[in-house]
């Protein structure tokens, strides 16, 4: 057995264990009771503002990420419903294999059956930091063997400390580290009851609790958390095996400790099976780039700043990764836990056998969080798995703080129960660390450019030193009363260190509730459209004032602060531009996306490069923050994008006419531009905001473009636009040959000089052309005529110079697009978008993605005549590419593939087709998908990179795809199966403990 080999702590003559160890027995925990009641309370009274007050937090992940997440998780447990498929984000992307929403963590279920989203996060996180009282209340009593008092500021320390107070917007991390203390405890049992029974029920604990560490869905968590437990319980025994040269109980520790991790692994089988296999197609399927696996290490420089509350000073979200505080307080018991390292019996003094344990906790939490700045973790990122796979070292503090919360509450203990007075010596021990702690936090951060600690921090941590060292001073005549005073001050200290943190700033429920009219403007659509919604992408930035901020300062100014209302308006600004992921809380679908897991696939990055230059391509999607102008009319119609958003920021009023300059068309000789959509308006003249590029050698009065506008019954005004007078050269310089027209505005453009970082300043012209009489014009068409160079028309705008009247109109070269809603944002409609699902009759093979993306990105193809199907691993099925579609010319007649019925996992779809083709539908291909043409098995085919496809011969027909991924249902199996093991164990140690209580009542 594993637990006859440790060293076990001295017992007194009456077989009592040493002092601190909890007694057995129902009124032992009873007693319990009240403490741990405390430390909920204090948790509530910390975090009112979500768990009592109703509000939400309105910044971060929680609200661009974890919301959105859990308010489609929500939807599809009431209706009864395996979330396996996110249709929303993405192009389409799997949803339950996705860990990070947590489908599998059983904790998370009744929660999504009866609580709004937004409230189930929030109890989540309230639950959760109760969890992590509660279980670090346990390994204090349990295996760290102290009293009430200093269990209790265990709980304190590790609960309400800095680093889980600045994850809780995080919230997978923070259900996997509610777990950690527990899971300690539990291999303490393992390892050193005596018991047998006792230590079999342990092992069923801990391999329950690995599992539910993995089904809370933050790999990283877990990989932290099992590395700190390996650490926890193998350093010591590897240390004893070095020198004693006895390698047996070491070796049985790894044995217990990898039986546990992998039946807790088996139990999370059927998470880690669907996630395994989207990793596969990750962009993180081979590791980040290495500067994403350094990036938000913690600088030695800001180590000790790091450790210590701010007070009145916001963390900056740069450096919420480094937040791992845990007080003055805290600090000063932490160091008295050190320096009492001996627990006395009557007859001898011992060293605490989890004492080294403890301190590798804290020591390895420590020098892994350096990251970038530690030799060691710089060869661990680059060549060891797991590492390589996860950024932001400064995670690992998580095993820091543990290590410190277990400190911390042996130095309360030791206070508390008397074991050795506090010596004069002691205190410039502790004085002397804290001073030099308090000045390297002050001073290290202004050294590494971090920016300057403020008096109110500076403030505070003298008022702190000086508080915990006068308690230490009044040890001698009132030991517990201090002991009670450091205890509170340390509570005191971290409550008003919160209010640092972005949980402080939550904000009016309203800010993710409410619609916005560019989301009521989407619904709107998508009910007159039916099944399915189009989708939309979103280039708008969030720098703009929402056009209700009076009303919004009206009617929340009273309520909240100023950071809470900020936090509110900036919610509003990301509702109306839908800023990812939040269309999947609305239900509305996205090309875009965000998640910094195992999504987007990797596939989704490539495709971005058919658009996007490779500087420009993001590995997390956000296409909002990294696109500079719309994509081509192709590619949004070939990704079923009706609706475009963008802001106004870069319009223009000039001479008191509004121009919508977010389209626009770049004509080169002979290239023309219309505006598709000419709404009716009463006009005596046409504004236009241009400037020329590379036409610096036209000579003053050249004709650079011909302007025809149709004012109905066959009536035809034509203007000509000549260089010097209607438009010049953007970038003027003083080898222009034309003079310069009226100055409107100014422009950047993309020049030869902006490689070197240089832009030099452009100007936009802008110009009149009247017909006098009023008229409603319904074409309006600009051509380009000039001999070199290019005519840039930036936008249009019909004017009634009688009345000031104006409307702006869209002239765009990359497609047919319409404005449709005009408020905060500007939404517009592509009238040449495909539908979700279209057949076509002319293919081309790609062996590659290479290939595909050549294929794609040259002038010629067109999306709505041609697919590119892959050749590799594309088809889910078997069956020949092309034994049922044409060749390369395609049919006439009619052709259709209508949606008539679309649900996440399951697209019916209609096809009358008058020859064999490819029915093309624009969600992401994956496996798992299966199809079906008229109820027979047919092979899903990768089309155009991303999409899938289906062979279908002339004639009518019903095509259906189902999303049924087997690693879901193999994942069932093992977790079944090891719930079923782990149930026979726990059933085995709980009947021989029975027969054992039995005997020793008979005897």
């Amino acid at each position: 057995m594993l637990g006859t080999s440790q060293a076990r702590a001295p017992r007194d003559e009456q077989g009592r264990g040493a002092p601190g160890v909890p007694e057995t027995g129902d009124r032992r925990l009873l007693r319990d009771l009240p403490a741990i009641a405390l430390l909920w309370a204090l948790v509530v009274a910390f975090f009112w503002r979500i768990a009592l007050a109703g509000r939400v937090l309105a910044g971060g992940d929680i609200f661009t990420y974890f919301y959105p997440y859990w308010a489609e998780a929500t939807r599809a447990t009431r209706a009864g419903r395996l979330p396996l498929w996110n249709p929303y984000l993405f192009l389409g992307a799997p949803f339950l294999a996705n860990s990070q929403v947590g489908v599998f963590y059983p904790l998370n279920w009744p929660l999504w059956l009866l609580l709004p989203a937004h409230r189930s996060v929030h109890v989540t996180i309230v639950l959760h930091l109760c969890l992590a009282a509660l279980t670090a209340y346990l390994w204090g009593r349990t295996s760290l063997r102290m009293g009430r008092v200093g269990a209790w500021t265990v709980g304190a320390v590790f609960a309400l400390g800095g680093y889980l107070g600045a994850q809780v917007e995080h919230v997978n991390q923070l259900q996997g580290l509610a777990w950690l203390p527990l899971a300690l405890m539990l291999w303490d049992q393992i390892g050193k009851s005596a018991n047998r029974q006792i230590s079999r029920a342990a092992f069923v604990g801990l391999a329950c609790v690995v599992g539910l560490v993995l089904l809370a869905g933050h790999t990283q968590t877990a990989f932290i958390s099992l590395v700190g437990l390996a650490a926890y319980g193998l350093g010591p025994a590897l240390w004893r095996g070095w020198h004693s040269r006895k390698w047996k109980p070491a070796a049985q520790r790894a044995a217990w400790l990898a039986a546990a991790t992998s039946l807790g692994v088996a139990l999370a089988a059927v998470q880690l099976i669907p996630t395994g296999e989207l990793s596969r197609l990750s962009m993180r399927a081979r590791g980040l780039p290495f500067n994403e696996r350094v990036s938000f290490s913690l600088s030695p420089l800001y180590l000790a700043r790091a450790l210590l509350p701010s007070y009145a000073e916001p963390v900056p979200p740069e450096h919420i990764e480094h937040v791992a505080y845990v007080g003055i307080a805290g600090l000063t018991l932490a160091i008295i836990g050190i320096r009492n390292t001996k627990h006395a019996t009557r007859n001898t003094q011992y060293t605490h056998p989890n004492f080294l344990s403890v301190i590798l906790l804290c020591s390895l939490g420590l020098f892994l969080s350096l990251g970038l700045y530690n030799p060691i973790y710089l060869l661990l990122a680059r060549y060891v798995p797991g590492f390589a796979h996860f950024r932001v070292p400064a995670r690992w503090l998580a095993l820091t703080v543990t290590g410190a919360a277990g400190l911390a509450g042996w130095g309360a203990d030791a206070c508390w129960r008397r074991r050795r007075q506090v010596s004069g010596r002691d205190i410039i021990w502790i004085t002397a660390a804290l001073v030099v702690m308090t000045g390297w936090a002050a001073l290290g951060p202004r050294i590494g450019d971090e920016g300057g600690v403020g008096w109110p921090t500076i403030a505070g941590w003298a008022v702190g030193i000086g508080l915990a060292l006068g308690m230490l001073l009044a040890r001698k005549r009132a030991p517990r009363l201090a002991t009670a005073g450091l205890v509170a001050l340390a509570v005191a200290e971290l409550f008003a260190a919160g209010f640092t943190l972005p949980h402080s700033q939550a904000t009016a429920p309203q800010a993710f509730t409410s619609l916005r009219p560019a989301i009521a403007h989407l619904f709107a659509a998508d009910e007159a459209a039916g099944e399915p919604p189009a989708r939309f992408i979103s280039m708008s930035d969030i720098t703009f004032d929402p056009g209700d901020l009076p009303e919004m300062r009206v009617i929340y100014g009273p309520q909240l602060a100023a950071d809470a209302l900020y936090d509110y308006v900036i919610a509003a600004k990301q509702k109306e531009v839908l800023s990812p992921n939040l269309p999947l809380a609305f239900g509305v679908p996205a090309v875009d996306g965000y998640d910094g897991g195992v999504l987007p696939l990797a596939r989704y990055v490539t495709l971005q490069r058919v658009f996007l230059s490779e500087d420009e391509v993001s590995i997390d999607g956000r296409l909002r923050e990294n696109l500079s102008t719309i994509p081509d009319g192709r590619w949004l119609n070939l990704f079923n994008v009706q609706h475009v958003i963008t802001d106004k920021l870069h319009d223009a009023w000039l001479d008191d006419v509004f121009y919508d300059l977010q389209w626009g068309a770049d004509l080169g000789r002979g290239e023309a531009a219309a505006v598709t959509h000419v709404p009716h308006f009463e006009a005596t003249a046409l504004g236009i905001v241009s400037h020329l590029r590379g036409g610096s050698a036209l000579p003053d009065g050249a004709r650079v473009g011909v302007v025809e506008i149709g004012l109905g019954e066959g009536l035809t005004r034509t203007f000509e636009l000549r260089a010097g007078q209607h438009t010049a050269e953007g970038v003027y310089g003083p080898d222009a040959a034309h003079a310069q027209a009226a100055i409107g505005g100014h422009f950047r453009p993309p020049t030869s000089s902006a490689a070197e970082g240089v832009q030099p300043e452009g100007n936009d012209y802008v110009t009149r052309l009247r017909w006098g009489e009023r008229a409603a014009p319904n074409t309006v068409t600009v051509q380009a005529t000039l001999r070199e160079g290019e005519l840039v028309i930036r936008g249009v705008s019909l004017i009634d110079e009688r009345t000031g009247g104006f409307q702006a109109l869209v002239l765009s070269d990359r497609g047919n697009f319409r404005l449709v809603h005009s408020g905060d944002v500007k939404i517009y409609e592509n009238l040449d978008v495909l539908p979700r699902s279209f057949l076509v009759h002319r293919k081309t093979e790609a062996a590659d993605d290479e290939r595909a993306v050549a294929l794609m990105r040259a002038p010629a193809f067109d999306p709505a005549a041609e697919v590119i199907l892959s050749t590799g691993e594309s088809a889910a099925g078997t069956g020949d590419a092309g034994s049922e579609a044409t060749g390369d010319r395609p049919p006439q007649g009619t052709k259709t593939a209508q949606v008539v019925h679309y649900a996440p996992e399951q697209v019916e779809i209609e096809v009358n087709a008058e020859a064999p083709g490819y029915v093309v539908l624009t969600d992401a291909w994956y496996p798992g998908w299966e199809a079906t043409v008229d109820g027979e098995l047919a092979p899903v085919y990768r089309a155009d990179l991303f999409f899938r496809a289906v062979a279908v011969p002339a004639g009518n027909h019903q095509v259906v795809f189902t999303f049924r991924p087997r690693s879901v249902g193999i994942g069932v199996g093992i977790s079944l199966a090891a719930l079923a093991g782990l149930i026979v164990l726990a059933a085995g140690a709980l009947s021989k403990a029975e027969r054992g209580d039995i005997m020793c009542q008979g005897a």
